[in-house]
């Protein structure tokens, strides 16, 4: 993505984050993939600067545990629109995604994000493809 379709996400998807952590937030972005209209963004809700998130304020986070940020957000017209999106994930989403649904998705949105040691979300969804047209074939 170029910085202004970057900016142009994060602006799409902040609402939502927003109205879920009950306070307003910035993004600290770790991933942001993009591939045929779909993106997937891993990363970490922070506070305004000079400012300290209070997850009290944010529903169903517990504040002693880790809080990744997962969105999985698709392009519709000129606007982005979130389908997936968690703001406080002890545990990656990405680890234990349903094929039928997340794999339906361009591949490519999940690349880098390991799974195992030697497997990527992006091999896993290549793979169950692979298997799915072996066996309508």
């Amino acid at each position: 993505m170029t910085q202004e379709e970057r900016r142009e996400f994060l602006d799409a998807i902040r609402p939502k984050a927003e109205r879920m952590a009950g306070q307003p937030v910035r993004f600290r972005v770790y991933t942001l993939n993009n591939e045929g209209g779909w993106a997937v963004l891993v990363g970490h809700l922070m506070a305004p600067e000079g400012k300290t998130l209070d997850w009290s304020k944010s529903k169903d986070c517990d504040p002693s545990l880790d809080k990744m940020l997962w969105v999985v957000a698709k392009k519709a017209g000129s606007g982005w629109h979130v389908e997936e999106m968690y703001i406080c994930s002890p545990e990656p989403p990405y680890w234990n995604l349903d094929p039928e649904v997340a794999f339906s998705r361009p591949c490519g949105i999940y690349t880098g994000l390991e799974i195992t040691g030697n497997e990527t979300a992006e091999q896993r969804c290549r793979a169950h493809l692979a298997r799915k047209r072996r066996v309508q074939q």
